[in-house]
């Protein structure tokens, strides 16, 4: 049986918890964060019936492991 991450989300997203959000290593490459992003957003896009605070922390974690942000900046 699989196990789960227990619990919410940090004030400040590290690269562990981005990482754990697209099911990737922290230090994947960058064609394989994008993928796994694609992935994610696609099964969570608020157009289909996700939630807009899960799509933000989906793109917060692509944008944390690609070096775009250093963290805390959801639009939550």
């Amino acid at each position: 049986m699989r196990k789960f991450y227990e619990g919410g989300f940090q004030v400040t997203m590290t690269r562990r918890e981005a990482a754990l959000i697209l099911g990737v290593r922290e230090h994947t490459p960058t064609d394989k964060v994008k993928e796994a992003h694609r992935r994610v957003m696609i099964a969570n896009h608020p157009d289909a019936g996700g939630s807009h605070y899960l799509a933000s922390k989906i793109n917060e974690a692509k944008d944390v492991l690609l070096g775009k942000t250093k963290g805390g900046e959801s639009a939550f």
